[in-house]
């Protein structure tokens, strides 16, 4: 369901009421009260398409763990939505059921959450990450975590998944520790890959000796390697590539 009612509607029920329902020891007027506009803008205003998702709900009441990437803590960051970017939002990224969920504080002061509408996102950021809604190859869209520039881009596909918990009272399932797929953009071209031989094999010949040294000096385990460490190693690879080659 929508949590926030369409803009045109909203705007027509508060000016009928400002205008036909004074307060108490005023004359009706046609004029609509002082700081009307702002109170429509607060309610209704820029951040509408943003408030404008689904309720969120917890429907894993008795399951052990959480389906979200970064311990499932609402973390402030930014997202586009349209086209249209929002900064200091804060955000939760489900990689369970692949959805972000926006939380905000309401105008009489509680908090609530919505899940956004994929088809609507375009990116969002979550401290320095940045992930995009993005199909590859005639894939369907999914969200990708995107590492690296230029040359060398790196997309992964964060999941996790519900299993059953077996002799225990309180929780019926428990989720899973995240695991990741592997995308290579490189040099305009996109490939899969899932370990240190696949990474290699995707690079030009005259440059495979030097990318295997690079793995083995950095012991890059792409199974358990932090976004941070995947950068860093990303942006070596790239200077490897850009180095003349020795004929």
């Amino acid at each position: 369901m929508r949590y926030i009612a369409p803009r045109a509607l909203a705007v027509a029920a508060l000016l009928y009421l400002a205008s036909n329902f004074p307060a108490l020891g005023q004359q009706a007027s046609a004029d609509p009260l002082p700081g009307f506009q702002i109170l429509v803008d607060r309610a209704y205003g820029q951040d509408q398409e943003l408030v404008n998702g689904k309720q969120y709900y917890d429907h894993h009441p008795r399951s052990l763990g959480n389906p979200y990437l970064l311990e499932g803590f609402v973390h402030q960051g930014s997202v586009n939505i349209r086209g249209v970017t929002y900064f200091n939002v804060w955000l939760r990224y489900d990689i369970y059921n692949q959805q972000v969920e926006v939380e905000y504080t309401t105008l009489g002061g509680a908090d609530n959450q919505v899940v956004l509408v994929n088809d609507r996102l375009k990116e969002f950021r979550i401290g320095q990450y940045v992930f995009r809604n993005l199909n590859f190859q005639g894939e369907e869209k999914r969200i990708y975590q995107v590492i690296g520039s230029e040359r060398l881009i790196c997309y992964i596909i964060w999941e996790k998944k519900l299993i059953p918990r077996v002799g225990d009272a309180r929780y019926t399932e428990q989720f899973t520790p995240p695991k990741r797929e592997y995308r290579l953009e490189l040099d305009g071209q996109i490939h899969e890959f899932q370990s240190k031989r696949d990474f290699v094999k995707l690079f030009p010949e005259v440059h495979k000796k030097a990318i295997k040294r690079l793995v083995r000096q950095n012991n890059m385990q792409f199974r358990i390697a932090s976004p941070e460490q995947l950068n860093l190693f990303l942006m070596a690879a790239s200077k490897l590539l850009n180095e003349e080659v020795p004929k």
